[in-house]
């Protein structure tokens, strides 16, 4: 009796070169993207068009990015490192140095961090991406100060992590009017005066205590 012969299946395999070619094809797509959104809003962004822009076909774009929620994700995951923001941070002690470092990168895209925020999509992606984020900027403050409770180390560490991020640079230079090293040197005054008041008496960022009830409340309550 002949043995029959075992259908093995076929692997997968991606070569090298085919991988390389794809995120080629994919840097250019976001590139593309980025030329766009520097100039338009994000919400007027169709895969079909960044297609056109990219000079590449539909489906090669959707091969990539299956709706614009996957590419505006992608594009958030692309531009944190360029921004700086994928560093690690440094001990409490020189935060005051990161408006330094990371305003420098906020200028270089500015045109395209200002069509970005307040966008419906792109604050999905910042809501996803907060709890990574905030956490170890909590974790960071804890560590230094452990003699705060687990409110004053959240409260403490998300407004000093205000005054470096893209936020706080573009209310600096656009609301404020200052040029780039005058924003570096008040962001990083801030963060100095706030990490020092953390240090020396962090008891204002504790639970607030209950209102008191005004004398007019406390006459109704007595007629009661």
């Amino acid at each position: 009796m002949r043995k029959s012969k075992s259908l093995a299946t076929p692997r997968a395999y991606q070569s090298p070169l085919r991988e390389a070619q794809a995120a080629l094809t994919r840097e250019r797509i976001l590139m593309a993207a980025k030329d766009y959104l520097e100039r338009h809003d994000i919400e007027t962004l169709t895969l079909r068009h960044l297609a056109e822009l990219a000079g590449v076909s539909a489906p090669t774009v959707y091969a990539h990015f299956a709706t614009v929620d996957d590419l505006v994700a992608a594009f958030f995951q692309w531009l944190r490192p360029r921004l700086g923001l994928q560093k690690p941070l440094p001990p409490l002690e020189h935060f005051s140095e990161l408006p330094k470092a990371l305003f420098p990168n906020y200028e270089a895209y500015g045109a395209l961090l200002r069509s970005l925020m307040n966008k419906p999509s792109w604050d999905r992606q910042r809501g996803a991406d907060s709890e990574q984020r905030h956490g170890r900027w909590i974790a960071t403050v804890g560590e230094a100060l452990p003699g705060l409770t687990p409110d004053q180390r959240r409260r403490g560490a998300m407004v000093v992590s205000a005054f470096w991020s893209p936020t706080v640079w573009r209310w600096l230079m656009d609301t404020c009017g200052f040029t780039p090293k005058e924003a570096e040197q008040v962001a990083s005054w801030a963060i100095d005066t706030l990490v020092a008041g953390l240090k020396r008496n962090a008891s204002g960022l504790a639970d607030a205590p209950a209102d008191k009830p005004t004398p007019h409340a406390t006459r109704k309550e007595r007629k009661r």
